[in-house]
């Protein structure tokens, strides 16, 4: 994720929805004549409590395609549904559908109750990007979504060509932080007034006396900080500077581990070695050696700069986390979570787009009255909307469905946790589904 444009564009209302969390729930897809109070007395729970749970107004109408948590085990089949998208939505197989169910064929009608079953907890690790406000602001956060994580990654630090590290006003969050046994790390990043800068990165690892230097004032930034460790956000590093980076990341580790300091990475998607050869610098398998957790960016494959399209499709994610278990210990691999949209301009001349929170972009849809698409092939939503200025947007986002898939996915590879770029922060969709399928260390 281009955290530059997300700091420009994204705005996220986080004491605007403060999670709710059951302990099963299911998920609608909404259709013609569906309403809150249609589904609140269907599934005998309180509206209020079905809005806020999908960040929702209290008086929102609803769109056709949106999905939404209903909490609970019991589903209720609607029109023209068939057993086969009830079982994908809720990521299990028709056998296990019908298992659940005692079903002895797939003919279901409407109004007919399943029993959803829901898999296993998983013990995992978490981690979000945590861009510090004020104290009091602060100390909201980090007491209102303690639950789904067990850390955070204070953002950000960036260095300078001399390897001096730049200050942040983080108003106490890592104190707060360990308050809420939440060990911070630290963020450092490879931004410049550039943007990522592949040169100051090469600058400062290229150099054996330089990397000794800026390897010393991360050491001394988390000691005098009293930070867990150290996250590593270097992007766009170029392919010749591949070897110094294993150095880096080596004597990085050589110099923090023995005081008890971890050291994550966050690290491009890659199906191979070298594939894509843009991100040949990152080697999985040898940086897996000495990383504690390696944070796997599965997102992006769509971006503002160019066409529209899934943010994180499934296919593309799978492959990624085919690549990083052969050569990388489950144990310390992290599946990045994409909670943001992105939405482009389709039509007229100037064809732009831009980041905002997956809040924002159920607003907009409600707004527009927009209707809410799923590709399956990405298990990914999307949705279309005209400005006031009659231009056509198009807007890919993830929703309940999409995120299961994920998270599935952490269980099926048995992954270390996941990571996410302001996870509690969105949509509390999130935060439901995340309790529901992790016991979260």
């Amino acid at each position: 994720m281009n955290k530059k444009i997300l700091f420009m564009l994204i705005t996220i209302t986080f004491v605007l929805f403060a999670p709710i969390f059951t302990q099963a729930q299911v998920i609608f897809e909404v259709k013609s004549g569906d309403s809150l109070d249609k589904i609140s007395k269907q599934y005998k729970i309180n509206r209020d409590e079905i809005s806020k749970l999908n960040g929702l107004a209290k008086n929102a109408q609803l769109v056709l395609g949106q999905a939404l948590v209903i909490p609970g085990s019991n589903y209720y089949v609607q029109p023209g549904e068939s057993l086969w998208e009830i079982a994908y939505r809720h990521s299990i197989t028709e056998e296990q559908l019908m298992l659940n169910n005692a079903l002895k064929s797939k003919v279901i009608i409407p109004g007919q109750k399943l029993n959803i079953p829901h898999s296993k907890q998983k013990k995992i690790w978490t981690g979000t990007y945590f861009v510090p406000k004020d104290k009091n602001a602060n100390a909201w956060i980090l007491s209102n979504y303690s639950n789904t994580l067990s850390s955070i990654f204070v953002f950000e630090y960036k260095p300078d060509y001399e390897g001096n590290i730049i200050g942040l006003e983080e108003n106490e969050a890592h104190k707060l932080a360990w308050k809420q046994k939440l060990p911070p790390y630290a963020t450092l990043s490879n931004l410049s007034e550039k943007g990522f800068d592949p040169d100051l990165t090469h600058h400062l690892i290229s150099n054996p006396w330089r990397r000794k230097n800026f390897i010393n004032n991360i050491h001394s930034l988390l000691h005098s900080n009293d930070y867990k460790g150290v996250v590593i956000d270097f992007e766009q590093v170029r392919d010749k500077d591949r070897s110094n980076l294993n150095k880096f990341i080596k004597e990085l580790a050589e110099k923090l581990h023995p005081s008890g300091m971890e050291i994550l990475m966050a690290v491009p998607p890659k199906q191979g070695d070298k594939i894509p050869s843009h991100s040949t610098a990152y080697d999985y398998k040898t940086l897996g050696k000495y990383l504690d957790k390696i944070f796997l960016m599965t997102y992006d494959w769509h971006w503002p700069g160019g066409p529209s399209g899934p943010i994180a499709p499934i296919d593309k994610v799978k492959e990624t986390v085919n690549y990083a278990v052969s050569v990388v210990p489950r144990s310390k691999i992290m599946l990045g979570i994409p909670q943001y949209a992105y939405d482009w301009t389709i039509s007229g001349e100037k064809k732009a787009g831009k980041a905002y929170s997956t809040q924002h972009a159920i607003d907009l849809y409600i707004g527009h009255m927009s209707q809410i698409h799923y590709d399956l092939n990405a298990a990914a939503p999307w949705f279309r909307y005209v400005d006031k200025q009659g231009t056509l947007h198009e807007v890919w986002f993830e929703d309940p469905r999409s995120l299961l898939k994920k998270l599935r996915l952490i269980k099926e590879y048995n992954l270390a946790g996941m990571g996410c770029w302001h996870l509690g922060l969105t949509m509390p969709q999130t935060e439901e589904l995340v309790l529901e399928e992790f016991k979260v260390k």
